[in-house]
């Protein structure tokens, strides 16, 4: 009785507010806890909605060049979980900041900086200048262009189909890397790996660094480069021989390619780690040792491998066991003595 009581006095009250906008226009979100999902359209206008109890009221406020939304306690102090769901012009620039925030952003045109303390950020699109920022939280970012700067603490980093200067950095997580298209890229973690893939341009500057992990990065044949490359509890290697050398792999501290003319410039350096060159295509060290590694526990040594095996693993080939010998032959038993014959009287 109590609870329904309760529940009664909470009711569920819905927002759903659309407003005009012009061009040039930003979205500027302030959410304490809770989803904050940006989706596109074709129309200049903003749309928000949400669902909150009538202990909260939702500002909604249109100013000259941006939308601020506020969730607040009627009561004072910070507000209980909100999931905003907004609607904006595919041209606009966003601008979110929370505390227990969850960010998803698809198929934005403008701006964008996000900022969150315990939250994962999903950003698609974006153009101009790109600011990501969570403590703990995953970061991914995909077909985006501009200046792009994505800083984290506690979780990765993955980039995909980058095109433009690139800033990364975290503290304990990885910073994957697809299809980047960029003259200017600064990598940097300090208990991960760095797994880069995309091409070396001409007059381009690339620094990768780590202290505790790999940093594997792809090297074309014909590619104008100078790679200097640092190590000191790792080796380095490559899938290809190293010029000068006889091996594809060098156990040193120090290492300076000099490929083409030189000119774009290219610093590996790991404290702990391994560094990995490879050819464009081929299958990233990181990659191929975890498939190896998840082969090995779908099928340990001395376990029967059926038919079908996954993940593109062979079965081993299994010899037949000896053919056991024959048994010798029982020799046939005696014939019975013939009985004596009685002498007759």
């Amino acid at each position: 009785m109590i609870a329904a009581l309760v529940f009664s006095m909470m009711a569920l009250t819905p927002t759903d507010q659309t407003v005009n906008v012009s061009k040039g226009t930003k979205l500027d979100v302030n959410n304490f806890a809770g989803d904050v999902i940006v989706k596109t359209w074709n129309k200049d206008q903003v749309r928000v909605e949400v669902m909150h109890s009538d202990r909260e009221t939702i500002d909604i406020k249109p100013e000259e060049g941006v939308v601020r939304v506020r969730g607040r306690s009627t009561r004072g102090g910070p507000t209980r979980s909100l999931d905003f769901t907004f609607t904006i012009p595919t041209w606009m620039g966003v601008n979110i900041q929370g505390t227990y925030a969850d960010c998803d952003l698809q198929d934005v045109g403008g701006d964008v900086s996000i900022e969150t303390t315990r939250g994962d950020v999903k950003v698609r699109g974006g153009s101009g200048f790109i600011s990501l920022k969570s403590v703990q939280g995953e970061i991914s970012l995909e077909k985006a262009k501009g200046k792009i700067e994505v800083r984290n603490v506690n979780e990765s980093i993955r980039l995909a189909d980058i095109n433009g200067d690139l800033s990364a950095e975290t503290t304990n997580g990885s910073i994957v890397l697809d299809r980047i298209d960029s003259g200017n890229v600064d990598l940097y973690t300090v208990n991960g790996n760095i797994s880069y893939d995309g091409p070396l341009k001409d007059k381009g500057v690339y620094r990768l660094t780590t202290h505790n992990g790999m940093i594997s990065l792809p090297v074309p044949d014909k590619a104008n480069a100078t790679i200097a490359m640092r190590t000191y509890n790792g080796s380095i290697k490559a899938s290809f021989q190293l010029p000068g050398d006889s091996t594809s792999e060098r156990r040193q501290r120090r290492m300076t390619l000099n490929l083409g003319n030189g000119s774009a410039h290219v610093e590996l350096e790991s404290f702990g780690g391994t560094i990995a060159l490879r050819r464009p295509g081929e299958a990233r060290p990181e990659t191929e040792r975890k498939r190896k590694e998840r082969a090995y526990m779908d099928h340990p040594p001395g376990v029967g491998v059926g038919v079908g095996v996954g993940f593109g693993v062979v079965a081993p080939e299994i010899p037949a066991p000896p053919a056991m010998p024959a048994p010798p032959a029982m020799p046939a038993p005696p014939a019975p003595p013939a009985p004596p014959k009685i002498k007759g009287n």
